[in-house]
């Protein structure tokens, strides 16, 4: 329970902080663009008809199966599997979570921005180059019988990942009009959760009773690779296009 409280107390902080300001007007910051009409609840479903917007959140819903299930049981795995005690499996892992999402997030995003100046699909090359990295990385970490190997590769496959945090959540809100970007995040967080780290933990363990755990986390990188095929795909949209689709 204390755990929870201090997790939420920053939270709190910043809410209270932010409350007396005033909230910017949608679009202040694009150059150009018009005030737009708030969305009904029609102008929302339109989110499914653009092909830009759900391949970025259909490969973060995959990315966000992995993410779960590594979350869950990549300590129980260390200790399954190489005999990692409970403890230290657990700490190695938090730690590993939070500098490599920490550095790789700020890594990501700096490096996916120089990109985007330079490319058209900067960012989504990023997003599935990164993620595509990190697919044989979680691969080894899976299946070679090394301690030492498999906690190495088992850090690098998640800076690898979170290299894309930043350049995904940029393009929920490029890839769509400017009155449907809180949508656009609203729906992306439902479906991510909805239809990935919901389910996976569930399904690895349901895995693992029938064909082991060394078995079961195998489906996580095979997440990883759909993910990295899909932002793949958008990157080649985008490059055909010259320009973010819409």
């Amino acid at each position: 329970r204390d755990a929870f409280f201090w997790a939420g107390a920053p939270g709190l902080g910043l809410a209270l902080v932010l409350l007396p300001f005033a909230e910017p007007r949608r679009g202040a910051s694009d150059t150009g663009t018009i005030a737009a009409p708030t969305p009904r609840v029609r102008d929302v479903l339109k989110l499914f008809t653009l092909p830009s917007y759900l391949l970025v959140v259909l490969g973060y819903t995959a990315y966000t199966f992995a993410q779960g299930g590594f979350a869950h049981w990549a300590p129980a795995y260390l200790q399954e599997v190489h005999g990692v005690p409970v403890d230290s499996a657990g700490l190695f892992f938090g730690a590993t979570l939070a500098v490599s999402g920490l550095v790789g997030t700020l890594v990501g995003g700096l490096a996916a921005t120089a990109w985007q100046r330079r490319h058209p699909s900067g960012y989504a090359l990023t997003m599935g180059l990164s993620v595509l990295i990190s697919v044989p990385l979680a691969f080894a970490a899976f299946l070679t019988p090394d301690k030492s190997l498999s906690m190495a590769a088992l850090g690098g496959c998640m800076f690898f990942t979170f290299l894309s945090t930043g350049p995904t959540n940029t393009l929920i809100l490029e890839t769509v009009p400017v009155n449907l970007r809180a949508s656009a995040m609203a729906m992306s967080i439902f479906m991510i959760h909805l239809f990935g780290d919901l389910w996976s933990p569930k399904l690895v363990g349901r895995l693992a009773d029938s064909s082991g755990l060394g078995r079961a986390v195998l489906i996580l990188p095979g997440a990883l690779l759909v993910a990295a095929i899909l932002w793949l795909v958008l990157a080649g949209r985008q490059a055909r296009n010259c320009a973010p689709i819409v």
